[in-house]
């Protein structure tokens, strides 16, 4: 799966979610922490520069300077070189003239009636267009004149900015840490959900040794798929059980049957007709129960690997001729044609003698079901490095979503008018399986059914045309 496609269902796993959630909830509430502890730290800034200016003024008074304005000028222009950062006067004389410091404070000056001690905020603009946030207070001398003492405290300001902003930078990180952290944890345990679901789907697929890998020391996943693993050794064992249970049934009524046939043929041969065909139609009904028995003690050979088998190197074209010629018959009785297509040649690694009866049952069904006067077609190709080995016909065919219910034992479909017992394609998908493959029911253009046994081919020789290897 690429990681397009992954990214999704990785954000939409809980640990993500959980992560997303937290950090969002931090981020918030460092958001209002960040903002809160701006607005304190402006606060605290103006109250530290009101608390400077009143030294400031209250060193003058002590110093007895706040009464003539033009000693207090004077005084000012003499100590200038020991002036703080952002630090401003501005004296003015009883005539409202400037004596010391710059004009531009007269700007922040109530003085339209008279000067009275107050603060002052007011924002101005220096020679060079930068701004200036002045914070002062105005104090009225003796002699009728005014003692303006103010701070530029944008620098301060600036320099202080700077706490909430390494504050919110450090907050981003933890923030981004918090989700690559959640995104980390979700890849981790969404690799090892996938290997649970792996495990599962080759249980499903018909692997029974299929398990989930844990760790003994893990966490609440490693303790699920120990649980699962229970799980599906009990399964297993329950299975094998029904597997012996019924294998071991037909085993032992096959011969109480077969009694049972012969002496119903016996008792038929020294009855006159209208009886003798009651009891033969009792001989074929025993008969039936007879294929079925079979057929159910060979799929569980089969499946369980307890059937004779042996597995060689035939022609893949002789053999569909084979089958050929032995329905031959059959098929023109029930006024159909039969085709052979090998798309390819060679030799094919198998069971001769399983395949064949697979694909006799598949034949057979073909008979049974397909259109008259239509086409049967046996056939070999080659399908995305696999080999295709089936029968196709004309028929009605089957439903998609009834195509995986037809393969199980013992199903027959509303669509199957015909006398069966439900055992055919759960025969063919247990001999796919045994030869490591598996029994595909497809659509047939323009109509009817393709039901081919898909047989895993490991490496394909295109300078012979013909397979090099087949692993079962």
């Amino acid at each position: 799966m690429s990681w397009t496609r992954r990214l999704p269902s990785l954000f939409e796993t809980s640990t993500f979610r959980h992560a997303s959630l937290t950090a969002l909830i931090f981020l918030l509430v460092a958001v209002g922490s960040v903002v809160l502890i701006g607005h304190q730290i402006e606060a605290l800034m103006h109250t530290h520069v009101r608390e400077m200016i009143l030294a400031d003024v209250q060193n003058q008074e002590k110093r007895d300077r706040l009464t003539d304005s033009s000693k207090l000028a004077a005084v000012l222009r003499r100590d200038e070189e020991n002036e703080r950062e952002g630090g401003m006067s501005l004296v003015l004389s009883p005539a409202g003239e400037a004596l010391y410091g710059d004009r531009r404070l007269l700007q922040v000056l109530d003085c339209a009636r008279a000067c009275r001690y107050g603060w002052r905020n007011q924002e101005l603009q220096d020679v060079n267009g930068n701004v200036m946030r002045m914070q002062g207070l105005q104090v009225p001398l003796d002699d009728g004149g005014v003692f303006f003492r103010a701070y530029d405290v944008f620098p301060m300001l600036e320099r202080v900015r700077v706490i909430p902003l390494v504050a919110s930078l450090a907050l981003l990180g933890v923030l981004l840490s918090s989700l690559a952290i959640g995104l980390y944890s979700s890849v981790r345990n969404m690799r090892r959900v996938d290997r649970i679901r792996a495990a599962l789907r080759r249980y499903v697929g018909g692997d029974r040794d299929a398990i989930v890998p844990t760790n003994r020391k893990g966490d609440e996943i490693d303790l699920l798929g120990g649980d699962i693993n229970h799980v599906l050794g009990r399964v297993n064992g329950l299975m094998e059980e029904v597997k012996s249970v019924t294998s071991i049934l037909a085993h032992e009524l096959r011969t109480p049957l077969t009694r049972l046939h012969n002496h119903l043929v016996g008792v038929a041969e020294r009855l006159d007709d209208e009886l003798r065909d009651d009891i033969m139609d009792a001989v074929a009904e025993a008969e039936r129960i007879q294929r079925i028995f079979k057929a159910v003690l060979r799929i569980g050979e089969i499946e369980a690997g307890r059937c004779a088998y042996s597995f060689e190197w035939f022609d893949a074209d002789a053999f569909l001729h084979d089958v050929a010629d032995y329905y031959q018959p059959l098929v023109e009785s029930a006024r159909l044609r039969l085709h052979i297509q090998a798309e390819v040649g060679g030799d094919l690694y198998g069971d001769r003698a399983l395949l064949f009866q697979a694909i006799s049952n598949l034949l057979e069904n073909a008979i049974k079901y397909g259109s008259q006067a239509s086409d049967i077609f046996l056939l070999v190709r080659l399908h995305d490095d696999c080999i295709e080995l089936g029968v196709a016909d004309n028929g009605p065919g089957i439903r998609a979503d009834l195509r995986d219910e037809a393969v199980r034992r013992f199903r027959r479909l509303e669509t199957q008018s015909q006398d069966g017992s439900g055992l055919g394609l759960a025969l063919v998908n247990a001999i796919a399986k045994l030869h490591a493959g598996e029994l595909v029911l497809g659509d047939h253009q323009p109509r009817g059914l393709l039901a081919v046994l898909r047989l895993n081919a490991s490496n394909w020789n295109s300078k012979t045309g013909s397979l090099a290897t087949l692993k079962f």
